[in-house]
């Protein structure tokens, strides 16, 4: 049986991702698939991450891959009985992006899997990060704070994994050995080097975006650390709550997740 072989263009992923399992008799059940870049479905229950029990399923049916650029894909891998997605059969070997609700059925199997908490990537690009300073709101015509609204948020960060993160590996350092209070004297030192000299509202996201390209152990570092938009649930919690909280261009302090240690700039 050929090995998986991942695209290269799969990475560790940043977002809150979880698979919805709906089983015939009405049963709801839960999978998460955000702790590692990719997952293989299938009835070799030795190699695949989520084994499946149908006899219509493959040895190695299906991979969920995680791209460099947020998006998540499906891939078929030439399965006997096919895989499809939202009622429609995917072509074999032929990465297709999953978005929030997106429905998937391996073979004849009766469980359905669908998709929780993901954006597509047009979703969470558009535009450049907005302009934000280091700690004070960005100012609207009226002299006051433009505070965020609405049901979503659109932030950047800076992460830096220590040894008790839930993925403690990481683009940068294959194995993370640090302590958390190492990774928050990282962060705090961080913070200082982007608002040293007060600066003005575009310096300090360019910095941001500099800085995050360079440091941050998340793969959103191939986009200066932006997240994009993002709604309630699709982010761990403390860091959802953190964002949320923060005017539009406003710097956070120090914010701890299961991931690590993060500094987030609120662009919109």
């Amino acid at each position: 049986m050929p090995t998986f072989h991942p695209p290269d263009w799969v990475s560790q992923p940043c977002r809150v991702a979880t698979l919805e399992v709906q089983d015939a008799d009405g049963s709801v059940s839960t999978q998460p698939v955000d702790k590692q870049a990719y997952y293989l479905f299938g009835r070799d229950a030795s190699v695949c991450d989520v084994p499946l029990q149908h006899a219509t399923a493959s040895r190695q049916h299906a991979a969920l891959c995680h791209h460099s650029d947020g998006r998540v894909f499906l891939i078929d891998l030439g399965s006997s009985h096919g895989t499809s997605l939202d009622g429609s059969q995917l072509p074999p070997n032929k990465p297709v992006v999953l978005k929030n609700g997106s429905a998937i059925k391996f073979g004849q199997a009766p469980e359905k899997f669908v998709m929780r908490d993901v954006e597509s990537a047009g979703e969470k690009r558009r535009g450049d990060a907005a302009p934000g300073d280091g700690g004070a709101a960005k100012r609207s015509s009226s002299g006051g704070p433009v505070r965020g609204g609405g049901s979503s948020v659109r932030a950047s960060h800076l992460l830096v994994k220590h040894r008790d993160s839930r993925r403690p590996s990481s683009w940068k350092e294959k194995v993370i050995t640090r302590s958390q209070e190492e990774a928050l004297g990282m962060i705090e030192a961080f913070r200082q080097q982007l608002v040293t000299d007060e600066p003005a509202a575009d310096e300090l996201a360019a910095r941001f975006a500099e800085l995050a390209g360079q440091e941050s152990h998340c793969s959103s570092a191939r986009r200066g650390g932006d997240l994009g938009e993002f709604g309630p649930g699709q982010m761990q919690p403390a860091f959802e709550s953190a964002a949320f909280a923060l005017e539009v261009g406003q710097l956070s302090e120090p914010v701890f997740s299961d991931s690590g240690v993060h500094l987030i700039l609120r662009t919109a």
